[in-house]
């Protein structure tokens, strides 16, 4: 189902790699896509275009850990049925169901003062869903706004805009001021 996103590929070992990684992910990818769109066309459309984005920019797919591939996928997953959803219609969208696993974000064993690190994941899944998205490819992934706008499929304005507004809501929870 990945081929057109395999060919993109320049090295055998990467093509090899991405396979491996669709393999062993395809069924949780397919369930996370088929129950939001209820289609099976439109399920694999979904992760057909999803690792197209993804070999977009390869070295940041192959620079993340293993363990961090998965929910680094999802998060694509979502933006395309998102867009998939705002083409066909441009009704107001229900937000999409958190699937990510737990690992997302290693915040857990960090305290910042008072503030637990289960404390601040409880904060920073409140935050929206446009904000989270952009400040987690920011801050885990490692991805420029210019990266971030290809993979949200925004613009890089939009993904400066959510990554200021994220951090500015971040430091009043932790009670700093702004500079």
């Amino acid at each position: 189902m990945i081929s057109a996103a395999l060919a993109i590929l320049e090295s055998e070992e990467q093509r090899n790699e991405l396979s491996e990684f669709y393999e062993e992910n395809k069924s949780r990818l397919y369930s996370i896509a088929f129950e939001r769109l209820h289609n099976r066309q439109d399920a694999e459309d979904a992760i057909q275009e999803a690792f197209l984005r993804i070999v977009r920019y390869p070295e940041k797919f192959f620079e993340i850990p293993t363990h961090k591939r998965l929910p680094y996928a999802v998060i694509i997953i979502r933006n395309v049925i998102f867009d998939m959803f705002s083409y066909k219609s441009r009704s107001n969208f229900d937000e999409l169901p958190e699937e990510l696993p737990d690992e997302r974000l290693s915040v857990e064993d960090i305290v910042i003062g008072e503030i637990s690190g289960e404390e601040l994941t409880g904060f920073l899944e409140t935050l929206p869903e446009t904000k989270l998205q952009a400040i987690t490819l920011k801050s885990v992934y490692n991805l420029n706004c210019r990266e971030i706008a290809s993979v949200l499929n925004t613009s890089e304005t939009a993904v400066r805009k959510r990554i200021s507004d994220a951090y500015k809501l971040i430091n009043d929870y932790l009670g700093k001021e702004e500079k």
